[in-house]
């Protein structure tokens, strides 16, 4: 660990050399005659000597203080010129950078105050002169427009630094947004602040550029949701139409159809209708659907209690179209089949919920149940042929449970679209 070097006092230094060569000085001249006194007897010799002694002691005081003060000279003079080159080159790195770079006084609040120095390029690029900008501050040329941002000051004050965007005006009223960097310095004995200015034009454009472009796809998105619903309720349509001109026993079939087109093109409606375009709100589907399909089959308000716990959740439309397909054949099912004439309490349950990632969707109903032909072998009927092909669709497993009705258990994951390209 190195030791700290303290500061160098030059009165202090100055008056111990002093009082070091005082001290010797008295000893030497002291002992020097006490020894010729002691040693010669002879006057005139005596006389002699302490001349020769003096003149000595001047000869090597004046020797050794000559290269005292030559040694000084030229570390002062060393060091003025690594002052001059130091100051040279941060001068040159100061006018020559690519960016405005300004020292400001802090006035109240750590908002930047008056120039005390800016650099070339500030003044090429603002259009003034140094010296006329050593007379204004970043408020004379920040546009009325886009202010410093409140909080700049006091984030300055406590973290030493900050970072803002504003918008300078140059002499000519030409705009330019820059990036304004900060820090605290001590410039002269006073804090003040050090601020870089970057000229974010290009960066600005391509922001806007890609803004714009973001917002253009945005729009053929939605329309592309917009025509895909529309094309979907047209076909939807075109069934019920149809169905008023076949036979008793093909309707149903149509019917079906009909239902499973919608579940699709409710997808597309929320999507359209989706801040993102990407996601749905899985519980305003389901309710919306599930409403939809008892209007679709007839069903009176009542005659089928129907409970849907859904959490609020948002689902891509990777995993919510084959999801919706699968709600839509397994109630459609229970419509159909689980409530013969007679039966009272009729009841649809709907849960879906999502833990640690994994969603778990339960439909079940209190009606008479499915064959169990239908869960040990190979499903004969189309809607459950179609819902064990979605499961699989989804990579989910599924368990179907005839008691007191029946329930459908099904266990899957978000299906991530990138993952299967």
């Amino acid at each position: 660990m190195q030791k700290s070097h303290k500061p160098i006092n030059p009165s202090n230094s100055a008056l111990k050399i002093a009082l070091i060569y005082f001290v010797i000085s008295i000893i030497w001249i002291i002992a020097s005659d006490q020894l010729l006194n002691l040693t010669v007897g002879n006057r005139q010799l005596f006389t002699t000597l302490a001349m020769f002694k003096g003149s000595l002691f001047v000869v090597v005081t004046a020797v050794l203080i000559y290269f005292l003060v030559y040694r000084n000279l030229v570390s002062i003079k060393s060091s003025g010129e690594d002052l001059t080159k130091s100051e040279k080159k941060f001068r040159e790195i100061f006018n020559k950078a690519n960016d405005m770079i300004s020292v400001n006084t802090m006035a109240a609040g750590g908002i930047p105050g008056k120039f005390l120095e800016v650099n070339e390029v500030m003044s090429k690029k603002l259009g003034y002169g140094k010296e006329e900008l050593l007379n204004m501050s970043p408020a004379d040329i920040i546009s009325p427009d886009i202010k410093i941002p409140e909080n700049t000051g006091a984030i300055l004050l406590e973290k030493g630094h900050s970072t803002y965007e504003v918008v300078v005006i140059t002499r000519d009223g030409r705009e330019i947004p820059v990036e304004v960097k900060s820090h605290i310095i001590n410039y002269e004995g006073q804090d003040v602040s050090l601020s870089v200015s970057r000229d974010i034009t290009d960066r600005k454009r391509a922001e806007d550029k890609l803004k714009s472009s973001l917002e253009e796809k945005t729009i053929l998105l939605r329309e592309v949701h917009h025509r895909v619903n529309n094309s979907l309720q047209i076909i939807s349509s075109l069934f019920n139409l149809q169905s008023s001109y076949v036979d008793e026993n093909y309707r149903d079939v149509l019917l079906v159809s009909q239902s499973r087109v919608k579940s699709m093109a409710m997808i597309y409606e929320k999507l359209y209708q989706s801040p993102d375009l990407t996601h749905i709100n899985i519980k305003d589907y389901v309710e919306s659907f599930v409403s939809n399909l008892f209007s679709l089959y007839g069903v009176e308000t009542g005659i089928i209690q129907t409970q849907i716990k859904v959490s609020d959740i948002e689902m891509g439309m990777d995993t919510a179209i084959p999801l919706g397909l699968i709600i839509n054949e397994l109630v459609t099912n229970s419509l159909k089949h689980a409530f013969p004439d007679g039966i009272k309490g009729k009841k649809i349950q709907i849960t879906l919920n999502k833990n640690n990632g994994l969603f778990k969707l339960e439909v079940a109903d209190n009606g008479v149940g499915i064959p169990e032909t239908e869960i040990t072998e190979s499903p004969k009927t189309l809607g459950l042929q179609l819902v064990k092909s979605l499961v699989n669709q989804l990579n989910g497993t599924m368990t179907i449970t005839i008691k007191e009705g029946t329930m459908v258990e099904m266990l899957f994951k978000e299906v991530k679209y990138k993952e299967r390209l």
